[in-house]
């Protein structure tokens, strides 16, 4: 049996008294709940117990080897028990229910986005810091992170996907620095995926699942085998899993009939005292439809206008009919509320969920060559696809449409040259063309040979490794049926030659402006004025598949050795030495539209570049005193690191720490480190991507489509941060089997890679920033925006503190009942973030709070996170029966702390402040109920799992500005959207 433990976390100790208060109403608080509800996650020992044999292993939180030993930084366990009761298709699911991860990317959340490839994705971000400061290990090494994608995808970070999951023995969280041990990506902490490589025997599971709503039908069956040979000295192991999920297409949920948008509200005034933002139902677009719809007129000679327009309002549907569209009260340039709102949504074919398909093989071999030395080797092997949809193809609100052009019904034609209008605006969402979908497949390769013992040197063991890995993820990434943008242009301007045939305008030679040079004998005119009305040929000249190739590559060189080569009078002193050189390298390709920006979305470019490191460090733990009044134990833990980039020089990192038990009931845990999270391959090398979407000008106060290219920066350099935290843990012998912590973190980021975003230098090129015009290109005639560029700089401040709650109790049912029978497992964790503040040279967000991650609300690209989440089960084993209940959840909150809340007598919005007509966000409670049974002796276990057994709705969020159209749901990651879901399954052992 293995008994997990919690550890403590540190934290800086201002405002001490209000910290304890907190956390302790925070501990009552979850204690409360997890009476009723169910949890599976333990804190960390440094040691494994079968029967009364203490057996050392190690922690993540430390690379020394001790019994008994406990890290100073706080460690949390996902054992495997715990692990096969939540039975989620996708490992990262489970570890995501963590409360202290917040705000991952996963398949449920990235559902919709196309040009940054990470669609499919499943990754894991500690404290709300983004994934790319969370670093993922598996046995305590490094492997390849899933895309180029920079900070703001948190693609760049590893892909759980790769993770043989049914060899998976347990799951360790350290929540706090830790780039001192393990280097750099490790300044939020660590999550180390620890398989058991000595598993005899074969196993084997089948499972499959669906919603309520009998959608997203999943599927997993897995094989894992493991043998001795050689007599005993050697050992084989091998496990292969296959595992598909499939795409729900469009928000088809009750919570999402009324379409729940965010908008200025068009009727606000500086001194009338209305918010200046406003929240409305049965939202769509006012500038467009599915099949087009005219919106202003051009008479001859003069700009175009919506006065004297009658125009204005004709919508076409399927055939190309004209009838009437009924603009709603409200209007709020792109969005309106009301009227024909349903036919200008554009929300049903959007993903809520991803199409994915995964499979996974593992193997390794081991061989003793002594009692003393082993040699191992390891091959991984992954490929995931993942295919998603955008709600809509294209969104065009200002096509201009000349009298002459082909496709225009003679009765609206001769309207036009009765009333002397030269052409009309129209705005369309292009239903004829096939939603911005995307295709990814990504491989993952890995190969790992190593060597590990002890020897005795000075009447001490001495335990070392060292190993040569190298993995590689390789990522095609395609946009099938894209929209070539000059295509469309061409192809839109239809006319008629002398013989009466459509012909794209640039090919009538008749014409006054006829350009040989730019005559394009391939184009195929395109319809803009109706649904259903253009054939296959005209789509196929209009769109074509964008794909580019990603290969990153990981070379890890690194060796290892720890002991005990000195003793106090307070027990050994313990030392772990070692040295890693590691090189990262990034290639590949795109297609030649994709290298031109010809595209909607995707604009894919061939990124290269590499970097090497190199670092060594050194651990030691000294105790300080054991077994006198007042200290039954006191150690002393620290660390530090040299570290040497290639790319931009030397820093070190460090840690000390402590952990004292004044009585063996109670222990105190402090920690003080430096920490660093070098920039990734994305962004340094990142050599550009960009896509299509509705950028607001502040200039002329109007919303237009233009597309924004991302590229990296090489000239970043480290973020460093330092942390600090506080802990306490309980265990009182008078109540045996219950297990408190207390944990207090402070993190302070400087130089925080980031780029503020696309629309935030438009936003404050125009208030000054002469240095982020560079970014903004307006055309030189009209003054209109053209482009918009984007790019990662150490640009930012930001600060994280909060509180971690831990509460396990587990007992059997006769300490209360005598003839009661079976045994009782209790958790309750939850963290609290106090503070998330991203801090730059204009502005300071404070993110704690906020539940809605959706665009246009002012936050940029700022952390953010609900102000607590937590997790709490109640566990019933009576053999061969086990039953489990969980609750997991987020608090309520805000769409941004810095708006002010009103719906009337406002006081005047400032560009800081603005008002909102309500800026409360719901909370949600979700219960997951499982069971599982042994199936008489066979060694067969059936299980049942039920996920947000209530059915509960998430929060209605509303969709962000930024989007230009509703969109769907506006929070993806921090609700389930899905609904309840079901799985069924079956495990057999032998």
């Amino acid at each position: 049996m293995t008994t997990n433990e919690r550890s403590a976390g540190v934290r800086e100790p201002g405002a001490l008294a209000v910290a304890v208060r907190r956390a302790l109403l925070g501990c009552a608080y979850v204690t409360v709940l997890s009476m009723t509800a169910p949890l599976a996650v333990g804190t960390a020992m440094a040691q494994e117990q079968t029967g009364d044999v203490l057996q050392e292993i190690t922690v993540t939180g430390t690379r020394i080897v001790r019994d008994g030993y406990e890290a100073p930084t706080p460690v949390s366990v996902l054992g495997m028990e715990q692990l096969s009761e939540m039975a989620t298709t996708n490992l990262a699911d489970s570890v995501n229910r963590l409360p202290a991860l917040a705000g991952s990317v996963s398949s449920h959340n990235m559902s919709g986005n196309v040009s940054s490839g990470t669609a499919g994705v499943n990754n894991l971000d500690l404290r709300g810091l983004g994934a790319t400061r969370t670093l993922v290990l598996l046995d305590g090494k490094r492997i390849v992170g899933a895309t180029l994608a920079g900070t703001s995808n948190n693609g760049a970070a590893v892909d759980i996907n790769a993770i043989p999951s049914s060899l998976v023995q347990r799951v360790e969280i350290v929540t706090g620095g830790a780039s001192a041990l393990y280097g750099s990506d490790a300044l939020a902490g660590v999550v180390n995926f620890i398989l058991d490589k000595k598993f005899t025997g074969v196993k084997a599971s089948v499972e499959a699942g669906m919603t309520t709503y009998h959608d997203n039908d999943t599927r997993k069956f897995s094989l894992t085998g493991g043998t001795p040979f050689a007599g005993g000295s050697g050992h084989l192991l091998f496990s292969a899993e296959h595992a598909t999920s499939d795409e729900i297409r469009g928000n088809n949920r009750p919570w999402n009939d009324a379409s729940y948008q965010l908008i200025n509200n068009p009727a606000y005034t500086a001194s009338n005292g209305q918010p200046q933002l406003i929240k409305t139902f049965n939202t769509g677009m006012s500038q467009a439809t599915r099949g087009g719809l005219i919106t202003a007129c051009t008479f001859a000679g003069a700009t175009a206008s919506t006065q004297n327009c009658a125009l204005r309002g004709t919508q076409f549907i399927e055939g190309g009919e004209p009838i009437q569209f009924t603009f709603g009260p409200i209007i709020s340039n792109p969005y309106m509320s009301g009227g024909d709102w349903e036919r200008s949504r554009n929300d049903q074919l959007q993903s809520l969920t991803l199409d994915t398909e995964r499979s996974t093989a593992f193997g390794r071999a081991s061989y003793d060559l002594s009692d003393n030395a082993t040699i191992f080797a390891e091959l991984g092997w992954s490929k995931t696809r993942a295919k998603n949809h955008h709600s809509l193809q294209t969104f065009d609100t200002g096509l201009t449409i000349k009298r002459d052009n082909a496709f225009i019904r003679d009765d609206i034609r001769q309207y036009m040259v009765d009333n002397n209008i030269a052409s009309f605006v129209l705005g369309t969402t292009n239903v004829d063309l096939p939603p911005v979908a995307g295709d990814n497949t990504r491989e993952f390769k890995r190969l790992m040979v190593g060597a590990e013992g002890n020897f005795e040197m000075g009447g001490t063991s001495w335990n070392w490794d060292a190993y040569v890995a190298r993995s590689r993820q390789e990522a095609l990434q395609l946009a099938p049926q894209i929209r070539i943008n000059a295509n469309f242009t061409k192809a839109v301007d239809a006319v008629r030659d002398t013989t009466g045939r459509i012909i794209c305008r640039v090919n009538d030679v008749n014409d006054a402006a006829y350009d040989p040079a730019k005559a394009d004998p391939a184009c195929v005119p395109y319809n803009v004025m109706g649904v259903g009305v253009n054939s296959r040929e005209m789509v196929n000249y209009v769109t074509t598949t964008g794909m580019a190739q990603q290969d990153l590559q990981q070379d890890v060189y690194a060796a290892n050795i720890s002991g005990e080569p000195f003793s106090s009078w307070a027990g050994p002193i313990s030392v772990a030495v070692g040295a890693e050189h590691r090189r990262e390298t990034v290639d590949g390709w795109a297609s030649a539209l994709d290298e031109a920006n010809a595209f909607f979305a995707g604009n894919w470019h061939a990124s290269r570049g590499r970097f090497d490191v190199t670092e060594g460090y050194l651990e030691t733990v000294v105790p300080l005193a054991k077994g006198v009044p007042g200290a039954e134990s006191l150690d002393f833990n620290g660390a530090v690191r040299y570290t040497d980039y290639s790319t931009s020089g030397e820093v070190t990192t460090w840690k000390v720490g402590t952990t004292w038990s004044p009585i063996d009931d109670i222990r105190v845990r402090l920690t003080r480190s430096r920490d660093i999270r070098a920039p990734n391959l994305g962004e340094l090398f990142n050599a550009g991507q960009s896509g299509g979407s509705n950028f607001y000008d502040p200039k002329y106060d109007t919303f237009k489509v233009i597309n924004s290219r991302t590229t990296g920066n090489p000239n970043l350099v480290p973020e460093e941060a330092d942390t600090t935290g506080i802990g306490l843990v309980l265990t009182p012998r008078f109540a045996p089997g219950l297990a408190l912590s207390v944990d207090y973190y402070s993190i302070e980021i400087n130089g925080a890679i980031a780029s503020l975003g696309s629309q935030e230098n438009i936003n404050r090129c125009y208030q000054g920033v002469t240095q982020l015009c560079s970014f903004v290109v307006r055309d030189p005639v009209t003054d209109e925006l053209i482009t918009v560029g984007n790019q990662p700089s150490n640009i930012l401040q930001q600060k994280a503190t909060g509180y971690d709650v831990e509460v396990s109790y587990s007992f059997p049912l006769s300490n209360l009942v005598s003839s009661w029978n079976g045994d009782v497992s209790l958790r309750a964790l939850g963290t609290y973030f106090d503070s998330l503040k991203t801090i730059d040279t204009q502005t300071t967000v404070e993110g704690a709070g906020v539940n809605a991650d959706g665009g246009g609300i002012g936050l940029g690209t700022a952390l953010q996170s609900p102000r607590y989440r937590f997790l709490l089960s109640a566990t019933y084993s009576l053999d061969p029966i086990t039953a489990s209940l969980s609750a997991r959840g987020v608090s309520s909150g805000k769409y941004n702390n810095a708006f002010i809340d009103c719906s009337a007598n406002c006081p005047t919005a400032t560009t800081a402040h603005p008002t909102i007509d309500g800026n409360h966000i719901a909370g949600a409670t979700y219960y997951d109920l499982s069971f599982k049974s042994k199936l008489f002796d066979s060694g067969a276990e059936a299980f049942l799992v039920v996920e947000n057994l209530l059915n509960e709705d998430p929060a209605l969020v509303a969709g962000g500005r930024g989007g230009g159209f509703y969109n769907g749901q506006a929070n993806t990651r921090y609700y389930d959207r899905l609904g309840r879901m079901y799985r069924i399954g079956l495990r057999y052992q032998f």
